[in-house]
């Protein structure tokens, strides 16, 4: 059989052709993009960073979890759009935002609508060279597009866009009408999904009748074993299309019996079926066998570096606890030379603050010797002052209370005589006067209410030498005050110096 593509049917590969033109339209702009993981693109087109792809990469290793562009969609870490982009970039497609691009809506009228959402490919114009221009989700389904070229019987030109706007496209567009029951239905085949399983999962198909192929995928199919699987779906395709049109036909003409060739078509199918699986079989087989000599090599390479890595940490631990015991005895060594110092130095100093004490406690007494010697000397000086002046000011003011008390008392005695004498003289006068000599008597009487202001007054001067002998009497209390006040000084500087001397021992023990 053939390995070429449908004839009449082509898909256009990448770059061929005249590039698309139009509102939304992205063309590929990474070079090697082909070789590199969606999420490496992702990283290069700024959608995500680094830090975030590296996450999503290690989260994808766990057994179970999707790919690290899935893990990024679902987590929120990029939109479908920014997919879809990358995806473009990965197979060298042009990237179209059907928000944007204007459809033309006469392309979907070549194809069926159970076909456009089974391959999840919506027609949405013509390129320049007439190829059909489909917006899909998944560029890596060959299989999809080459039936899609079978179906419309024009070349393809795949490109890529976001999954949602593609199925909020298809409820939109006007297909071709589906066949009646009991004419011809759909082709429905088996979708493969590409190597590096980086694009969205293919719908399966909702109408028709499939034909199920039972046999397990490959684990890691070579290239020649996808050209041989690419070569059987096509053959494949060719035999259900021609199924389906002999069927097609025989429910036209009214005959319901099956034909021979279409019998002999069944039975090439069953026997593409059977070599089909054979053919999987045999690379699941021989992929099961590399997996299994790869992962023998892989736990002896994982023994032997085991191995290597008790014995070098072995070795790092003798190395270390060799040098831990040097370092202690480095250490310890150390220490005892560090406390000798420290001992030297502490003797050193005590013997300094005991001489350093003494000359102060020598200093100190000296002071307080002289200071008490000198306040003696003062106490004594101001007490013979004192006592000296106590004893002047006593005489003067005695001698000056007698001068006055004397003088006092002459002239009192000297003015009651004569006042006495002159009142006598004039009660006489007043017996023998006549009535004319009445101002006399007032007169007398005027001089002896003076005679007693001066008496007053005299009574007036005693008091103040009563004052006079207070005062004196205070003074000598202010003198004894000052006695005891320089007494109780004295005391104080003697508890203070036995305080100082108390001290002196304790602190030459320091």
């Amino acid at each position: 059989m053939s390995t070429e593509p449908v004839v009449g049917a082509p898909i256009a590969a990448p770059g061929s052709g005249s590039p698309l033109s139009g509102a939304g339209v992205t063309a590929p702009s990474l070079s090697g993009a082909s070789s590199r993981f969606l999420s490496d693109i992702l990283v290069e087109l700024g959608f995500v960073t680094k830090a975030h792809a590296d996450e999503a990469v290690q989260t994808a290793r766990t057994p179970g979890q999707p790919t690290p562009e899935k893990v990024l969609l679902s987590s929120g870490g990029i939109s479908e759009d920014q997919l879809a982009r990358a995806l473009a970039e990965r197979y060298g497609l042009e990237h179209i935002d059907l928000a944007e691009f204007p459809v033309d809506a006469s392309a979907a009228g070549l194809l069926r609508k159970t076909a456009a959402k089974r391959y999840l490919a919506a027609p949405v114009g013509f390129a320049d060279d007439g190829a059909l221009v489909l917006a899909v989700a998944d560029p890596g389904d060959a299989l999809g597009l080459s039936d899609i070229a079978v179906m419309t019987k024009l070349a393809v030109r795949p490109a890529v866009a976001a999954r949602s706007q593609i199925v909020k496209l298809l409820e939109t567009l006007a297909f071709m009408e589906e066949p009646a029951p009991g004419e011809s239905r759909s082709v429905s085949t088996v979708i493969v999904p590409p190597d590096d399983a980086s694009a969205g999962e293919a719908p399966a198909a909702d109408t028709g009748e499939p034909v199920p192929v039972d046999a397990p995928a490959a684990a890691a199919p070579d290239e020649a074993t996808e050209r041989e699987l690419a070569r059987l779906r096509e053959e494949l395709a060719l035999a259900l299309v021609a199924r389906d049109q002999a069927r097609a036909e025989a429910a036209s003409t009214g005959e319901h019996a099956e034909s021979a060739a279409q019998r002999e078509r069944e039975e090439a199918l069953e026997a593409l079926r059977a070599e089909h699986e054979r053919v999987l079989a045999t690379s699941e087989h021989a992929a099961e066998e590399a997996l299994r000599a790869e992962r023998a090599s892989a736990q002896q390479a994982l023994a032997a570096l085991r191995a290597n890595h008790d014995e070098a940490l072995a070795q790092l631990r003798s190395e270390h606890e060799s040098a831990m015991a040097e370092l202690k005895a480095a250490h310890e060594e150390g220490l005892e030379s560090i406390k000798s110092a420290h001992e030297e130095e502490l003797a050193a100093e005590r013997a300094r603050r005991v001489e350093e004490v003494e000359a102060e406690r020598a200093r100190t007494a000296a002071a307080i010797d002289g200071e008490r010697e000198r306040a003696d000397k003062e106490l004594e000086a101001l007490r013979k002052r004192g006592e000296v002046a106590l004893e002047e000011e006593q005489v003067r003011h005695e001698q000056a209370l007698a001068d006055e008390q004397a003088r006092h008392e002459a002239a009192l005695a000297e003015e009651r005589a004569r006042l006495e004498a002159d009142l006598d003289a004039a009660r006489e006068s007043a017996a023998a006067a006549s009535p004319q000599d009445g101002d006399r008597v007032k007169q007398l009487e005027r001089e002896l209410a003076e005679a007693r202001d001066q008496i007053e007054l005299t009574a007036d001067a005693d008091r103040r030498a009563e004052a006079a002998r207070a005062a004196l009497s205070a003074l000598r209390d202010e003198s004894e005050r000052q006695a005891q006040v320089h007494a109780l000084t004295e005391r104080e500087l003697k508890a203070e110096l036995e305080k100082v001397r108390a001290e002196l021992p304790e602190a030459s023990h320091k």
